[in-house]
């Protein structure tokens, strides 16, 4: 019945500030804290790669870390019944 939409989220590409250059870890864990689901790190090039909700996106450009955010792709994602990210629960029980 109809389509739900339980979030935006967006991939993005992180790249952190000159201060986290040798500090990664500390980078990644500012990043989680903010809701980034961290895939991938590139300790080379200073680089992040992830998803977050795309209404979180300001809180990742406010932290010391950050440097610069690209966009890859933003989708809606509809997750399934039974899973907690699924926020049409209430709305299945009317069917």
């Amino acid at each position: 019945m109809g389509n739900h939409s339980d979030a935006e989220i967006s991939e993005v590409v992180i790249v952190l500030t000159t201060a986290y250059e040798n500090r990664m870890a500390a980078a990644v864990e500012m990043l989680k804290a903010a809701g980034m689901e961290v895939d991938s790190t590139d300790d080379d090039n200073d680089v992040v790669n992830g998803e977050i909700e795309s209404c979180n996106l300001d809180a990742l450009r406010k932290l010391d870390c950050v440097n610069y955010i690209r966009t890859v792709m933003t989708y809606i994602a509809d997750y399934s019944p039974g899973d907690p990210r699924n926020k049409d629960a209430a709305e299945d029980d009317d069917d």
